[in-house]
């Protein structure tokens, strides 16, 4: 059958110039870097993807040089044949290539799509169009600083938070204990507000028992990463002593046989991991696959620049086991070069846009000046 194929790839390692924050008072200020893929096809369709990645000191280059070692493979494939093209590429020996993999998947994905003038959760097997938000906050310096940020979120529509604390146990409890006096029984709207609380894997064992405690009693609605992904042995322990969902960070297996064999053994309650890093929506789908065979949610992440969120969201929302959408706020600086963004309305509801594909288009004037790496592949 002929079909499109791909005749140029463009690569761009994109370091834009807003404001540095933190998630851990262990780590400094991130370099969020955007990795950009960009797909021309042989009849003129495009498809284009991008994932972010964080670092200190400096804008990461790994991610795109995996991508430039990955792109000659990609060269005159077929757009209708992304299954064997994921299971070629996973064959190849490139670092990290599971980076570049999940890149060409989303953009071959949003290429199809657009083809077939449908937004990619469409294409999927839409199970809803719109997801609640958590506004997921960066490291602050004080209580008084987390207290002040949650009503400014509130205000601005969220009606859930995602914390980050210092993660050190002492002061994380305290911060807990403060957020719960001054917001229990509050409301937006008449909603409820979902709180959650990730420590970026800093606690021990106990400390994460006795944080989740305190966590069931004061009904919060997920536990993310208290201690480090591989430890599912750890995991299970707190899973099973906990009433709260225990969940990992999604960043240290971005593996879908190692995240069913977790949910598997009931080590998290619910999956977690980033489209833009499993495989894209190959390897997205069959991890969503595994968790509603056990029943169980998954929390996909969605933090980082807006073609990281769109491709995170299409997901969510071609399934019905998805409950948030993780919008790093403000949300202002992930915004840069996209003219279509996502942001909650007045019922903190993430909606997609009414574009195909992907639904975000780049504006690449503005994008020039930040551009530290750009590569182009031909036939």
């Amino acid at each position: 059958m002929t079909q499109p194929i791909v005749k140029a790839v463009d690569l761009y390692a994109i370091g834009p110039d807003g404001e540095k924050v933190s998630w851990s008072s262990f780590l400094g200020p991130m370099c969020e870097a955007m990795i950009v893929v960009r797909l021309t096809f042989d009849n003129g369709l495009e498809g284009i993807a991008g994932l972010t990645t964080y670092t200190e000191h400096e804008f990461d280059q790994t991610a795109f040089h995996s991508a430039v070692l990955m792109t000659p493979f990609l060269l005159s494939k077929g757009l209708y044949d992304i299954p064997k093209i994921q299971q070629e590429l996973n064959g190849k020996y490139v670092p990290l290539k599971h980076l570049p993999i999940s890149l060409f998947d989303i953009a071959l994905h949003d290429a199809k799509a657009k083809s077939m003038g449908l937004p990619i959760y469409q294409m999927l097997g839409a199970a809803k169009d719109k997801v609640r938000a958590y506004a997921s906050s960066p490291l602050l310096d004080s209580i008084e600083a987390y207290i002040q940020y949650c009503h400014q979120m509130l205000d601005q529509g969220f009606n859930a938070i995602k914390i980050h604390p210092r993660c050190v146990f002492e002061e994380d409890l305290a911060l807990v204990h403060a957020l719960q006096k001054e917001f229990s029984g509050k409301t937006v709207a008449g909603q409820s507000i979902g709180w959650s609380l990730d420590v970026d894997a800093n606690y021990n064992l106990e400390q994460a028992l006795k944080m989740g405690r305190v966590l069931d009693q004061y009904q919060w609605e997920f536990f993310e990463e208290p201690l480090p992904d591989a430890d599912l042995d750890s995991y299970k322990v707190l899973a099973d002593a906990l009433d709260i969902d225990v969940i990992c960070g999604g960043n240290s297996l971005p593996n879908a046989y190692l995240i069913k064999h977790a949910i598997q053994m009931r080590a998290w309650d619910r999956s977690r991991f980033d489209v833009t890093s499993i495989g894209g929506y190959t390897g997205a789908i069959k991890v969503m696959g595994a968790t509603q065979a056990m029943g169980m949610k998954a929390e996909v992440q969605s933090w980082g620049y807006t073609l990281t969120q769109a491709a995170n969201l299409h997901l969510m929302l071609a399934y019905s086991n998805c409950d948030y959408f993780e919008q790093a706020a403000p949300y202002e600086k992930y915004e840069v070069g996209a003219k279509q963004v996502f942001r909650p309305d007045a019922d903190g509801y993430i909606n997609p846009t009414e574009l195909p594909g992907l639904g975000v288009e780049m504006n690449w004037d503005e994008l020039e000046p930040f551009i530290y790496q750009h590569r182009r592949f031909e036939l």
